[in-house]
């Protein structure tokens, strides 16, 4: 099973191996599920040796959720059935120790709709008491627009002690990535479906998405600008294989290039923002340039999201046991102060929205 899932990973480029180390992912947890238990007592007790930033429970606008140091957390279905107080304060207690401001962390997908709220009820409230966002990650497939959606509301309306998720991620690469169905399934989002509620205008909703529209004609980027409020590009510089994006120059002008298209307005007619997630795995089994990034080729894609006024940078994935973020990779992220740099006078003067809080238009 493992070596089909393997051979369907290098045969699908650029992003093959992160469907990859998804699907092994996925087998480890549902293996997992037979040998071991996660059950513990709802009020265990959580420990975690961490100084909280405090958390606004109310976001001074929609991108709050989004702005700072953030990395992609997979979660699958099974994988996190039962109440497990300890694993949350392990992931938020990584999370503070690596400075990040925000977590992606998958809780949905088409196969199996919603079924991260186990996850959520844990991690929510001590994720928020130590000032890190939470942002739901959603894979569809969009066979199904109204589907979907559903999923997506449920997850956006799960609360647990009064918090809720701090926005969600679409990433859009599944089945259809194009109209009428990704209309129909933001449409729905924002203005509901029969028998639920739609988000409003103000929701935050992040487009994650395939870096170069110029390479992709028909992906539904402009319908992206219309109703989400930023845009979550997978720049993953050393995976397309080019020996001009390896190096601190070539992961610059990779970076520089995925903003410079964004700023078409045929691609992004809403003039939204962009957070980078950047690349922190080994791409060559995917026919990329072999070697996991060096930590200057990290830096240097912070550095140039700063100054092509990106809002946020973030990371694909958050270090486990077997995600390929080596230790280099990890002090460059922590050591990167990203968040702390941050002001209305700094990025945000460079950002390609006109106002911080601008809702989205439709």
């Amino acid at each position: 099973m493992v070596l089909g899932v393997m051979l369907l990973a290098l045969l699908t480029p650029p992003f093959g191996l992160r469907a990859y180390l998804e699907a092994r992912a996925q087998e480890q947890a549902q293996a997992a599920q037979v040998t071991h238990s996660f059950g513990r007592p709802v009020a265990a007790m959580v420990k975690t040796p961490v100084t909280a930033r405090p958390f606004v429970q109310t976001p001074r606008s929609p991108l709050d959720g989004v702005k700072g140091k953030g990395a992609w957390l997979m979660i699958f279905d099974g994988d996190w059935n039962d109440p497990d107080a300890d694993r949350a304060a392990s992931i938020v207690d990584a999370a503070v120790r690596a400075d990040l401001s925000h977590l992606y962390i998958r809780i949905a997908d088409s196969r199996h709709h919603f079924y991260g709220a186990s996850a959520l009820m844990d991690l929510l409230p001590i994720a928020h008491a130590h000032g890190l966002s939470i942002l739901g990650w959603i894979e569809p497939m969009l066979d199904d627009p109204t589907s979907d959606t559903a999923d997506a509301l449920a997850a956006a309306q799960f609360e647990e002690q009064g918090q809720r998720l701090d926005g969600l991620a679409l990433t859009i690469e599944g089945d259809s990535t194009s109209d009428p169905n990704v209309g129909q399934y933001l449409s729905g989002i924002r203005s509901g479906i029969p028998g639920m509620n739609g988000l409003g205008e103000r929701y935050l909703l992040i487009a994650s998405t395939l870096p170069t529209p110029y390479d992709h004609p028909g992906y539904a980027y402009a319908t992206m600008s219309r109703y989400c409020q930023v845009f979550a590009p997978m720049v993953y510089w050393r995976a397309t294989g080019l020996p001009q994006y390896s190096g601190a120059d070539g992961t610059r002008a990779y970076v520089a290039q995925v903003f410079q298209q964004f700023r078409d307005p045929g691609v992004n007619p809403y003039k939204r923002p962009l957070t980078i997630t950047a690349q922190a795995y080994d791409a060559a089994p995917e026919y990329g340039t072999p070697g996991a990034p060096p930590g200057d080729e990290i830096v240097t894609s912070m550095n140039e999201t700063r100054a092509e006024g990106g809002i946020s940078w973030s990371y694909y994935r958050l270090a486990n046991a077997d995600n390929g973020v080596t230790d280099e990779e990890q002090q460059a992220i922590t050591a990167f102060p990203f968040w702390q740099r941050y002001s209305p006078g700094g990025i945000a003067a460079k950002a390609l929205i006109a106002l911080p809080d601008q809702p989205v238009a439709y």
